[in-house]
């Protein structure tokens, strides 16, 4: 809920908005129109990227919150927002917040039958649970890592990653 009022926020304020009266002089409702075009995920990527480049933390977390929700919306995976909102909340030292956000990722790819997303946002979920000592999440990240090691849609790159971390 929050995510889309932020990117609601950030469309109005980045959108010029012309007020028409209606057909009837007697209504007195006005129907806003927005004039500009209204900025996609990858726009949003890239300013968070930039900000991220600058040090500006709070921008890039905002703009990459703003992605996430605008792919959601679409029905899209957001895994590039994801991961780049799960590392500004790591540089912020928000290690639980941004393990949150990876296995929400994970969830989604889940559902939408992506195990290598699904299964590399669960390898970087569990450590950063770890270090934020949420140690029984971390233990059912690990398990799930476990299960997808035996799917063999997984790749043999993603395979590895986890092998090579995980043991």
């Amino acid at each position: 809920m929050i995510q889309l009022a932020l990117a609601a926020m950030t469309v109005l304020q980045a959108s010029t908005i012309t007020l028409n009266p209606t057909s009837s002089p007697f209504a007195t409702a006005r129907t806003a129109v927005v004039t500009e075009p209204i900025a996609t995920s990858p726009e949003h990527i890239a300013r968070a990227r930039v900000a991220l480049e600058h040090g500006d933390f709070d921008v890039a977390r905002r703009e990459f919150v703003i992605a996430v929700a605008i792919d959601r919306d679409e029905g899209k995976l957001s895994t590039d927002a994801s991961f780049g909102l799960a590392r500004v909340l790591f540089a912020q030292s928000y290690n639980r917040e941004a393990a949150s956000v990876l296995e929400r990722l994970a969830a989604d790819a889940s559902t939408a039958g992506d195990v290598d997303t699904e299964a590399k946002a669960l390898l970087d979920a569990m450590w950063l649970n770890i270090d934020a000592k949420q140690r029984s999440q971390a233990r059912a990240d690990g398990w799930r890592l476990r299960e997808l090691l035996t799917d063999k849609r997984l790749s043999n790159e993603t395979r590895k990653r986890i092998i090579s971390h995980v043991r």
